[in-house]
């Protein structure tokens, strides 16, 4: 990106919430009317097994606890490229010190390349399994 004089903005670096292990597929969250999240698939019990099954080789090597996945989320979009901005969303003040302080130090070219592996893998199941929202789900049948 840098030599073509342009930068990139990663927006939703942690996919609000659910590459950090949050959410229990045994008690899906539940979101005020209104909530965008309403709509997405993804905070299905269905999904969130997917997700969470997906999570699990990133859990054995860097660790089962939210900050450790955050770190391996965030650092795999700083080091995307040197021009990378990564815009991380938050609806309490803690989650911003809990992010800031969860970025820890850089990935290996190793660490990188299984991230990304199994990132893509976690994408491809979610991918077969499911839209992205419930109303286009809907509108198809």
């Amino acid at each position: 990106m840098a030599s073509l004089g342009a930068s990139v903005l990663i927006n939703k670096p942690l996919a609000q919430g659910l590459l950090t292990g949050k959410y229990d597929p045994d008690h899906p969250p539940v979101f005020a009317t209104g909530d965008h999240r309403l709509r997405k698939a993804w905070f299905t019990s269905e999904a969130l097994r997917i997700i969470s099954d997906g999570l699990r080789p990133l859990r054995g090597r860097f660790g089962d606890s939210p900050a450790a996945l955050t770190r391996v989320a965030l650092q795999v979009c700083l080091q995307r490229d040197e021009n990378a901005a990564v815009l991380v969303g938050f609806t309490r003040p803690e989650q911003v010190e809990a992010n800031l302080t969860a970025v820890g130090t850089p990935l290996t070219d190793d660490e990188l390349a299984f991230v990304r592996a199994t990132l893509g893998r976690l994408q491809q199941n979610l991918d077969a399994n499911s839209e992205v929202f419930l109303d286009e789900k809907e509108a198809g049948r």
